[in-house]
């Protein structure tokens, strides 16, 4: 290896001309505080703009900036030391660093040309701007004819945003409002309780709730409100989105009103029902009993025509007294109440089958059934509503048609689904919601007897035990009757809105 001790110093030259040597060096030092600040700029630069593109290039920049203050540097160390060899090698290091720049710049000179010039960036700006002013009209628009009042609250709970619904609601134009305090529409102690579902609900439960809310002239009113948060720079605002419930109370204030009248009004039915169908049947049973004895006793001073009359007559006190006999039961439910105990179905169903044990016998009705539970309710009640069920299933039957009458139950999680399945001559659709009113008939009595309240107190048995009843059929084929059961049955109010609504 050459001994570099053998060359002269480069500041040798100069010896005859100080001048000249302190001007190579106080250039030279110039040159290298400006490339050693430099890179250090960059650095700072960017690390504090981190979204900056093209970052490898200034990092690479700052590294060629730096070995350029580093040959100048050792310009001034040659001037006495003779190192040229490692002069040489931080030239040639900076060489290459400074053709990687090259390169890179090169490679990068596509991409950089498509960033956009400051006179493109400011007319992208003033699209944006326009833009966002469009999408502010806008939106201002759709709050400003909504029904509903919206209001926008700042963290020191000062209005931000007051639309239309609200001047009409509360009598304020918007910038009387805007920047005052939320409790100029909110008294206390609605304002109090304001503030602590705020801090202390909002998190957990942004469900409307109602308030009471003050005009501008002071009025009062109730309003149902739901509040929400978003954030805005890192502070909190509050949407308050209110609507005017005052007609809505005094309608639901009016409709109590009225349920409670239909409510005295239907109690009042259902014991005028009770009292005239109980005191009807002692002269129904006198008017039946007597034309009995006289077809008895006098059927010989009587002719075919007056025998015929009697026979109407006999007939028609039967057919009442079935029919008093049917409303008894029906306004009987109402007065009975529903005493709940625990009923076997099982139980139940054989009453049902040996109390109709004639009917079937005579028609040859063939009953079938599934393994039924052992429930909640009023057996008697359940008794009935059986009996009725399966009585109809025979008695609606096509001529020379043997009955077949299957009862269903199916599990469906938190109620039984019961059914009652015949062959019978089947229900036009269009009657299957009348079929439950009473006194509906679909056939004369003389064609088939009954009274027209078996599917009635059917279906009021059902309500009393909090189910519903409904039925499927098809002409010439055949009915389904299902009942439901709830397995945790509470016994129903009769006078409850439902029936009114």
């Amino acid at each position: 290896m050459m001994n570099t001790n053998q060359f002269m110093p480069h500041g040798y030259c100069f010896l005859w001309q100080p001048g000249v040597l302190w001007l190579h060096i106080l250039s030279d030092l110039g040159i290298v505080m400006a490339y050693f600040g430099i890179p250090l700029a960059l650095v700072y630069f960017i690390r504090k703009r981190r979204d900056m593109p093209f970052r490898r290039v200034f990092i690479l920049f700052g590294a060629f900036i730096l070995l350029c203050g580093c040959t100048h540097l050792l310009s001034i160390w040659v001037l006495w030391h003779p190192n040229y060899i490692f002069e040489g090698w931080v030239k040639a290091a900076t060489a290459v660093t400074s053709i990687a720049t090259l390169v890179m710049i090169v490679r990068l000179m596509p991409e950089a040309l498509t960033l956009p010039s400051p006179a493109q960036l400011r007319e992208a700006n003033a699209r944006l701007e326009a833009l966002y002013h469009q999408s502010e009209e806008n939106s201002r628009a759709v709050i400003d004819n909504v029904l509903d009042g919206i209001i926008t609250i700042d963290e020191h709970d000062r209005i931000r945003s007051f639309n239309a619904a609200c001047e009409d609601m509360f009598g304020y134009p918007a910038e009387e409002v805007i920047g005052q305090p939320i409790s100029l529409l909110m008294p206390d102690p609605t304002y109090s309780e304001h503030a602590s579902y705020v801090s202390e609900y909002l998190p957990i439960d942004a469900g409307a709730r109602e308030v009471n809310a003050r005009r501008k002239d002071g009025s009062r009113f109730a309003a149902d409100l739901s509040v929400s948060t978003f954030d805005v720079e890192g502070k909190s605002h509050y949407t308050g989105i209110i609507r005017d419930i005052t007609r809505a109370k005094q309608a639901e204030v009016a409709r109590q009103k009225l349920l409670r009248r239909l409510t005295d009004s239907n109690t009042e039915l259902e014991r005028f029902a009770y009292v005239a169908s109980h005191d009807m049947q002692e002269p129904l049973r006198m008017v039946l009993n007597f034309s009995q004895i006289i077809a008895h006793d006098y059927a010989d001073r009587l002719d075919d025509e007056g025998r015929e009359y009697l026979k109407i007559v006999g007939d028609s006190a039967a057919r009442m007294r079935d029919m008093v006999q049917d409303l008894l039961e029906y306004a009987r439910l109402d007065k009975e109440g529903a005493r709940f105990a625990t009923v076997d179905l099982r139980v139940e169903l054989a009453h049902v089958l040996e109390n109709l044990r004639g009917l079937t016998r005579e028609t040859q009705a063939v009953v079938t059934y599934d393994t039924l539970p052992v429930i909640s309710g009023n057996g008697v009640q359940l008794m009935r509503l059986l009996q009725n069920l399966i009585t109809n299933a025979i008695k609606y039957q096509k001529p020379r048609r043997l009955p077949v009458i299957h009862v269903g139950c199916k599990d469906e999680g938190d109620e039984w689904q019961f059914s009652v399945r015949d062959n019978g001559m089947g229900i036009d659709e269009a009657f299957l919601e009348q079929i439950f009113d009473p006194f509906r008939r679909l056939h004369n009595w003389e064609k088939i007897q009954g009274t027209g309240l078996g599917l009635s107190v059917c279906k009021k048995i059902v309500e009393t035990h909090g189910g519903r009843i409904w039925a499927v059929s098809e002409p010439d084929t055949g009915s389904t009757f299902f009942f439901t059961i709830p397995k945790t049955p509470q016994p129903l109010d009769r006078v409850s809105a439902d029936r009114f609504a």
